[in-house]
């Protein structure tokens, strides 16, 4: 998968609310050093960005009008960003990567993945490993975290030290991964989905769905909340 970090042109795959944010905040830090082209979306396009006044388009039209412009990812789905990735590289496309690495709030030596998104805003810690395609938005991510590909971090999510977050694992906002410790990394498998506040305190296992403080999988916490119901009204 070709990707760069230097580019001053680009075309964006996603055009919605989730890729306006992403673009508004990295358009601070570019501070105009960064043209975006055109937006791409396979569902909607062939009209002008309201916002943005630049052409939403086809993937079709990318590969025959823009096919020497880097392409930055920033749907929200994990499973779109890993198949548009793929498709990407048969086309021969390069990914943009966007990072701040020269702010201060980042380790000069983060280890970053093809086509991965890092707001400026967020602070990284030292021996971090972000994974291609992944998108970063959290306040925090400390150190000795490793986190695989196609990931979401949302905003304001937390990520302690001695983590290690597998593939496609999206964490919501405001979420707490709690430490691990050097010897045993608290373990976050593939696909799992952390909720909106949870509070990660042990192991999840791939495609575990956890919501709650402690976290838990959302069926035992409608099970908790039965019995609480059942508490109060006797």
């Amino acid at each position: 998968m070709k990707s760069t970090t230097e580019f001053d042109e680009i075309t964006v795959f996603g055009a919605r609310g989730h890729s306006l944010m992403i673009l508004r905040n990295m358009e601070e830090y570019w501070r105009g050093r960064v043209r975006i082209r055109a937006l791409i979306d396979d569902i909607e396009n062939g009209f002008s960005h309201p916002g943005l006044g630049v052409p939403v388009i086809s993937s079709a039209t990318r590969l025959r009008d823009y096919a020497d412009l880097p392409v930055l990812l920033t749907v929200t789905s994990t499973s779109l960003r890993k198949r548009v990735a793929a498709q990407l590289a048969d086309e021969g496309a390069t990914l943009a990567t966007a990072i701040c690495p020269e702010r201060p709030l980042v380790d000069p030596v983060v280890d970053y993945g093809a086509g991965c998104v890092c707001l400026p805003t967020t602070r990284i810690g030292p021996d971090v490993r972000i994974g291609a395609g992944t998108i970063v938005l959290s306040s925090l991510i400390a150190h000795d975290v490793e986190i695989g590909d196609f990931s979401t971090l949302a905003g304001e999510s937390f990520v302690s030290g001695h983590v290690k977050i597998g593939a496609q694992v999206n964490i919501a906002p405001r979420a707490v991964i709690s430490n691990g410790r050097r010897t045993r990394p608290l373990r976050i498998g593939d696909g799992a989905e952390i909720g909106t506040g949870a509070v990660v305190v042990r192991d999840v296992a791939s495609g575990e769905r956890l919501i709650g403080n402690p976290a838990m999988p959302i069926r035992n916490w409608v099970k908790l909340q039965r019995l609480l119901s059942s508490s109060q009204g006797g």
